[in-house]
């Protein structure tokens, strides 16, 4: 298609072709991506020990409590 033609078909529908995203969405596809491997980056890393630990305490306390409401 023309340059034209798209201008044309932009006006009578309200949209861009179909063949073109606008060019927001690159922008936004660059940043999914760059977010996307950030995630999966901080995902991949192991549990610091400290959190574990933490996580274990509070499992005992919990378990603690449900023993006293008993």
């Amino acid at each position: 298609m023309s340059d034209r033609e798209n201008e044309d078909d932009k006006l009578q529908t309200g949209q861009t072709p179909k063949t073109q995203p606008p060019a927001e969405f690159g922008i936004n596809t660059a940043i999914g991506k760059q977010l996307k491997a950030y995630y999966d980056d901080v995902a991949s890393e192991p549990v610091p020990d400290r959190f574990l630990s933490l996580l274990d305490a509070l499992d005992q306390a919990e378990s603690a409590t449900k023993k006293n409401r008993e």
